[in-house]
């Protein structure tokens, strides 16, 4: 169980890494922007690299959709919506940055590749043995997340109508996964 200190050093690193990635944000800032002391935030997380991890991004928002596989496309898109509605922090846009900025870049390429895609594959039904449908689900929605929050792409558009063109873009691919599977030919 959690503390509070621990909380919200958890929180404003969560949003400090988001922003600025790993190497510019010290455990100074974060404890200041939690309100506790450097040597508090090191001495419940032993590190700043063991900080950045208790603060990855939970893909666990992937596999607790409960809509018909018919309607993964939109809740997909319609959850980074809300996120970047409610000013949450948008795990999609932050899997470049905890990446590049890893102390352990192909280290967290590969521990990120794996949850992200395994996620998706189980979300889909995909069992291709390169995940083909998963990786093109995963790259829309980084893609997706990534511009939304940096870039700005759909500032304007109406809600729905985005949910609904974006969403079928990304429902595509899990349609083409689902009728893959049910082919005997299936690749």
């Amino acid at each position: 169980m959690s503390s509070p200190s621990q909380d919200s050093i958890l929180t404003a690193a969560g949003r400090l890494f988001g922003e600025r990635g790993y190497r510019a944000v010290t455990v100074r800032d974060i404890a200041a922007e939690a309100g506790v002391s450097a040597a508090l935030v090191m001495k419940l997380f032993i590190s700043k690299a063991k900080l950045f991890a208790a603060v990855q991004p939970d893909e666990s928002l992937l596999t607790e959709l409960t809509v018909p596989a018919s309607e993964l496309g939109g809740a997909l898109v319609f959850r980074v919506l809300m996120r970047r509605e409610r000013g949450m922090q948008e795990p999609w846009a932050i899997i470049p940055i905890n990446v590049h900025d890893a102390p352990d870049p192909e280290a967290a390429r590969n521990e990120l590749r794996e949850r992200y895609l395994g996620s998706i594959a189980k979300l889909i039904g995909d069992a291709t043995p390169e995940r083909r449908y998963a990786s093109t689900v995963t790259a829309l929605m980084t893609g997706f997340g990534e511009t939304v929050r940096t870039l700005g792409l759909f500032d304007g558009w109406d809600f729905d109508e985005l949910v609904a063109y974006y969403g079928g873009i990304v429902q595509a691919q899990i349609d083409a996964c689902t009728a893959a599977h049910a082919s005997p030919t299936a690749p």
